[in-house]
């Protein structure tokens, strides 16, 4: 029966993730007026989360 519980909580806060994840930003910037952390994430123009452009490989080609 504990295990069932746990599933149903486990696949309740998967569907509440999912739902947020495609909720139309201006619902979550509403959502953030009750609460800071509930704030949609900023995007930027660039990912910067990687180093995959590092070094001579990245840098502008001369014709």
């Amino acid at each position: 029966m504990w295990q069932e519980i746990i599933v149903a909580v486990i696949v309740a806060l998967a569907v509440v993730s999912l739902l947020w994840r495609y909720l139309p930003v201006s619902w979550r910037q509403r959502a953030a007026r009750l609460h800071p952390a509930l704030a949609p994430v900023a995007k930027s123009g660039s990912c910067g989360g990687c180093s995959a452009c590092e070094g001579d490989s990245c840098a502008p080609r001369k014709s």
